[in-house]
C-alpha cells in the first residue's frame, strides 16, 4: 500500500513538472506575441509620421498591420485559452488531493 502511495506521488510530481513546461511555452509565447506588437507599434507610428505616402497606400498599409496584429492574437487567444482550461483542470486536480472527501 504504501508503495502505491510513493507510486501516485511521483505521478503527481511528473504532471505538475509537464503543466510547468507547458505553461513556459506559453510564456515564450506571451513574450514572443510582446516583440511583434511592439514591431506593430513601431510601423504603425512611421506610417503616422510618413508624409509624402499617398493616402490609399497609408490606409492599405494600416490594413495590413491590424491584419497582421488580428491574427496574432487569435492564436495567442486560443493558445491562452487551452493553458486557462489546463491548469483550471489542474487546479481541481489538487484541491481534490487536499480534500478528497469534496
Amino acid at each position: 500500500m504504501e508503495g502505491q502511495g510513493c507510486e501516485d506521488a511521483l505521478a503527481r510530481l511528473e504532471e505538475a513538472e509537464a503543466i510547468q513546461e507547458e505553461l513556459n511555452q506559453h510564456r515564450l509565447a506571451l513574450e514572443w506575441a510582446n516583440q511583434v506588437f511592439d514591431r506593430l507599434l513601431r510601423n504603425w507610428m512611421q506610417l503616422e509620421a510618413h508624409e509624402g505616402l499617398a493616402y490609399e497606400d497609408k490606409v492599405l498599409s494600416q490594413l495590413n498591420i491590424l491584419d497582421e496584429a488580428t491574427t496574432s492574437l487569435g492564436h495567442l487567444h486560443k493558445s491562452l485559452g487551452l493553458v486557462s482550461r489546463l491548469l483550471k483542470h489542474h487546479r481541481q486536480h489538487l484541491n481534490q488531493l487536499r480534500d478528497p472527501l469534496t
